[in-house]
């Protein structure tokens, strides 16, 4: 190993310090690394949370909107309801109604399944990976001097 040599045959240079800045770069590398992952795993799970967050909002809005009477919609007063309206709102609701238990279920699943997932893979791999390549450095400096 690069740390056997402390000095080359004649040549006047160091390696153990080259070989000690490797192994510091190295680790402090794949930390960085294992970070970045744990981040974009974040990331990935915001995103598709708010992704299915986003019809619930939309259900929820578009009711309030055509749940008011429609010469409120409109500024009128004349009191004549508006069929179509009347056929969006009720359209809109046995949408919610369909939907909603589906997008909370849908929700409650993928959160369950990141969770699951960062409690039992991801985590205790990153962990080990780096407890893993930390040890192996040690024991290759370690065995060689």
């Amino acid at each position: 190993m690069a740390t056997d040599t402390k000095m080359g045959e004649g040549r006047g240079f160091d390696v153990t310090g080259m070989a000690k800045a490797w192994k510091e770069g190295y680790l402090t590398g794949l930390e960085a690394s294992l970070q970045w992952q744990e981040r974009n795993e974040y990331w990935v799970k915001e995103t598709l949370r708010q992704g299915l967050e986003f019809p619930h909002q939309w259900f929820t809005v578009s009711k309030s909107l055509f749940g008011k009477p429609w010469d409120e919609l409109q500024g009128q007063t004349d009191g004549v309801p508006n069929p179509f309206v009347a056929f969006t709102l009720q359209f809109l609701q046995a949408s919610q109604d369909m939907a909603g238990p589906l997008l909370k279920t849908t929700a409650h699943a993928c959160q369950t399944t990141f969770e699951y997932y960062e409690t039992t893979v991801g985590g205790p791999s990153r962990k080990f990976t780096l407890e893993f390549n930390k040890k192996v450095i040690r024991h290759t400096s370690g065995s060689s001097t």
